[in-house]
């Protein structure tokens, strides 16, 4: 088959999701990436696995109002570019992955070809109370003018042939917030890159997730202060992204816990990590499915993980 392969994804567990189905789909078919100017594609590079790869210019301004203008007026435009040029590329198919910006992309509603929408989570921010320390106020102001992407998601996704997910507890919250079947399909671990090795364990704790207060990392430096400093393990906190790194130091320096950030691990380090870890410590909030779950067990570590959302 010819398959277009849509994507607007920054760092984390959805882009290694990416990597890895491309990996695979290129054995046996021909792909074709499309993205954005705009994409972080240094992060599980996906160039070097395809025929071909194609960045349609696409400038995101970071700051309000231009973010949202932009979201609202320019992006739309961009993909409707984008999705003329895969109706006209003799495609079999196209399989679709969420945009940061509006999770279902607006390409769903361009294309005329048979389309796969990869949907690893509904755009959490308008079904959830999300944490927040650091951009509290800043979000809290803007937010509606934000409130009109919750009906962009749900009509984007609308036309949409197929919908894929990762877990049960997903494939359920699209059925009550799109009222759309989707299909489960259940993730793996590249054993080639996550596996066991025979390294010193170290009195240390790992939690793994972007620098946000939905994956429950301020919960671990609470728990950690009430073990007796004698004996306390340090944190490590390994993670993409995020705004709540100086909340977390401060708040790990507030209750005298040993913490330590590190942004953007290589997966050799991170597989190292979690060889010298004591313990994975998952406390994600209604996670999906927890990725990072399943990389530390296959290296043999020991997990301490939270009975919510999709947690394997």
């Amino acid at each position: 088959m010819k398959i277009a392969v849509v994507h607007n994804l920054r760092p984390g567990g959805a882009k290694r999701v990416l990597y890895e189905q491309v990996k695979r789909l290129s054995k046996n078919h021909l792909i074709d990436i499309y993205t954005f100017t705009s994409a972080n594609d240094r992060y599980f590079p996906l160039n070097n696995l395809v025929s071909n790869y194609y960045e349609i210019e696409y400038s995101y301004p970071e700051h309000f109002p231009a973010s949202v203008i932009s979201i609202y007026w320019q992006l739309p435009k961009a993909y409707q570019k984008m999705a003329n040029i895969i109706n006209s590329g003799s495609y079999d198919l196209a399989y679709i992955f969420p945009c940061f910006l509006t999770q279902a992309p607006y390409i769903l509603r361009y294309l005329k070809i048979p389309s796969v929408y990869f949907c690893p989570e509904p755009k959490r921010e308008f079904y959830e109370k999300i944490p927040r320390i650091s951009n509290k106020l800043s979000y809290t102001l803007t937010y509606p003018f934000r409130f009109y992407l919750k009906k962009i998601d749900v009509d984007n996704l609308k036309p949409a042939n197929t919908i894929l997910t990762l877990s049960r507890y997903n494939e359920l919250n699209i059925a009550k917030y799109y009222n759309r079947k989707s299909i489960v399909i259940r993730l793996g671990v590249n054993t080639d890159t996550f596996y066991p090795q025979n390294l010193l364990k170290e009195n240390m704790i790992l939690s793994v997730g972007n620098f946000t207060l939905l994956k429950g990392h301020d919960f671990i430096i609470k728990s950690l202060s009430l073990i007796p400093k004698k004996i306390r393990p340090k944190l490590i906190i390994a993670g993409f992204g995020g705004h709540e790194q100086s909340y977390l130091h401060n708040l790990a320096a507030k209750l005298d816990v040993k913490l330590k950030l590190i942004d953007s691990p290589k997966d050799e380090e991170l597989n190292q990590l979690y060889s010298k870890a004591a313990l994975l410590a998952f406390a994600a909030l209604k996670e999906p499915l927890g990725l990072v779950v399943l990389e530390a067990l296959a290296t043999g570590l020991k997990v301490l993980a939270v009975n919510d959302g999709g947690v394997p």
